[in-house]
């Protein structure tokens, strides 16, 4: 992969984590945010990079690489909003959703929550390396049943009869 594919990776599953991440404070939909992140965030860069070009998984090597690279950074990006946005309801609304991580993002020191993210994106990048994984076997399936059931005629394939 060049430095192109892996720069645009990168913003996108910033972007992805960014949004799960300001998602996730609504009740009963951090559930679902907070899965998507764990398993759902490679294999929507992966098809997004596909379908405008910009990606082409030839190895599964790639597809690992780029959902565990995928699932670190959106991994980073949720959280870091995530705690930003429980933080400032907590203190100023004395609003929360989970009241023992909210308690945890408030009260325990950076490094410690740095710790936490990290170790969280770690599970993330390799849960979502599978899906990455899974993602290229899924694409290269549909990619050979439409080409069995479109073939396409090459001109070597003509056969004309010699005299």
């Amino acid at each position: 992969m060049d430095k192109f594919v892996i720069k645009n990776i990168i913003i996108l599953s910033l972007i992805l984590g960014m949004i799960l991440g300001l998602l996730a404070p609504i009740p009963y939909v951090g559930t679902v945010m907070l899965i998507c992140t764990l398993l759902l965030a490679a294999p929507c860069v992966m098809v997004y990079m596909i379908m405008d070009g910009k990606l082409d998984l030839t190895t599964t090597k790639d597809s690992i690489i780029t959902g565990a690279l995928t699932g670190f950074v959106a991994n980073i990006s949720f959280s870091i909003a995530y705690a930003v946005v429980m933080a400032i309801m907590a203190k100023f609304f004395g609003y929360t959703t989970n009241f023992f991580l909210t308690a945890m993002i408030v009260n325990s020191p950076i490094w410690l929550l740095g710790v936490f993210i990290i170790f969280i994106g770690v599970l993330c990048a390799t849960t979502n390396s599978f899906s990455g994984f899974a993602t290229y076997y899924i694409i290269n399936f549909i990619r050979d049943m439409y080409e069995k059931q479109h073939p396409q005629k090459n001109e070597d394939d003509d056969f004309t009869l010699q005299k």
